[in-house]
């Protein structure tokens, strides 16, 4: 006889998408958004708005006995006609292990365009993972990282049980640099790899073109559970010429200053900007040259004298901000060449973003800087055990 199916709709106490801040309704089932509901009318555009219910870092867990999972959603992709349309990748992680990927690709994805209408409907697909074990193990269904979804259902020939996952929370904010659409499979975003390593659990709030400093965005930070905390900043403000110096020192401060009233002593890391040749020594806005596909600074060096931001004033910056707050012990520096080195701008294939074997590589480096015994986010700090929730 054949084991009776057991079928979940989100949300589910028994398997909660971990990351996700806002479930919100849709046609078929709810959307993943890892921005809570109450930001949405305080989000700028469509953009911003599309990159928030993209799933980088976001997964399905539960502890389950099932030998069968299988998870039905809808695939939400960019239309070519607006930027690459990439494939959507699910994996099964059991025990801290990846043990199946499943890959979704452009023709059985929904895709919408600038303005948010949908050029392609596609029904729901489904991401099956059987033959496994008979026994109680931890799973972890991690989402596709470069593409949005409407999650229909979950399903399993064994009852699932709510997840137990004693590991310290980090929360990370970046940008694209930090949401990886670039990576092989969600498991493969640097924070992902780091987060392994260094044996946190990942909360990522990394959004592509939009790490410039927004306060809905420090206010969810200080909303959040979190053990560890980390932001990168600085080349969203410079290609998209958002901000002079003048007001991105205050902008910083205000932002520590909405995350320390959540968070008063936990450890803080500020991440500088990778190398980005273009903008080390001038502003934005960044442009693509159409033929080469690399991009270029649009900015006059002129508006240099004038406030305006290059990579090394964002680090100039940052370091100013950080000295006026060295009272505080908990918050601290990397310097985003650590990650990446000048001298390996040759893996920024169009002179911005990292290829997938660099971010494989910035995890690794991340985990060692910022983990470590000792070291600025060390999840096995005393303190850090003695206030873990």
């Amino acid at each position: 006889m054949s084991a009776a199916i057991h079928r979940y709709t989100f949300p589910a106490p028994e398997a909660p998408v971990v990351g996700a801040l806002d479930l919100e309704p849709g046609a078929l089932g709810v959307h993943p958004r890892r921005l809570p509901a109450w930001t949405r009318r305080q989000i700028p555009d469509r953009v911003f708005d599309f990159v928030v219910g993209m799933g980088s870092g976001l997964r399905i867990a539960t502890a389950t006995e099932a030998t069968l999972l299988d998870l039905e959603f809808v695939v939400i992709g960019i239309d070519p006609s607006v930027g690459a349309t990439i494939p959507a990748t699910v994996q099964l992680v059991i025990d801290g292990e990846v043990v199946a990927t499943r890959v979704f690709g452009v023709d059985v994805q929904t895709l919408i365009d600038a303005n948010g209408a949908v050029t392609q409907q596609r029904g729901a697909v489904h991401a099956r993972f059987d033959g496994l074990s008979h026994r109680m193990k931890s799973v972890e269904l991690w989402l596709p990282h470069s593409t949005a979804m409407e999650l229909v259902g979950l399903s399993s020939d064994a009852p699932l049980h709510p997840p137990v996952d004693d590991r310290p929370v980090w929360v990370h904010h970046g940008s694209s640099i930090s949401q990886c659409g670039e990576a092989l499979a969600p498991t493969l975003t640097w924070p992902a790899v780091a987060a392994a390593a260094g044996r946190v659990s990942l909360r990522s709030l990394g959004f592509s073109g939009n790490a410039v400093g927004d306060p809905f965005v420090a206010r969810t930070i200080r909303d959040l559970p979190a053990d560890l905390i980390s932001v990168e900043i600085g080349i969203n403000v410079v290609n998209g010429d958002l901000m002079r110096r003048r007001m991105f020192e205050p902008v910083l401060h205000g932002f520590l200053d909405s995350v320390r009233e959540g968070h008063p002593e936990t450890p803080v890391l500020f991440l500088g900007p990778i190398p980005c040749p273009a903008h080390e020594h001038l502003p934005g806005p960044t442009v693509i040259d159409p033929l080469t596909g690399q991009c270029a600074s649009a900015g006059h060096p002129g508006e240099l004298e004038r406030g305006a931001m290059s990579l090394t004033v964002v680090r100039e910056a940052i370091a100013s901000v950080l000295r006026s707050r060295d009272e505080d012990p908990n918050l601290h520096y990397l310097d985003g060449r650590a990650l990446l080195a000048e001298s390996e701008a040759g893996d920024l294939p169009d002179g911005l973003h990292p290829s997938a074997d660099a971010y494989v590589r910035m995890g690794h480096r991340f985990a060692a800087a910022a983990f470590a015994p000792g070291a600025a986010l060390d999840p096995r700090r005393e303190a850090l055990a003695q206030g873990r929730r």
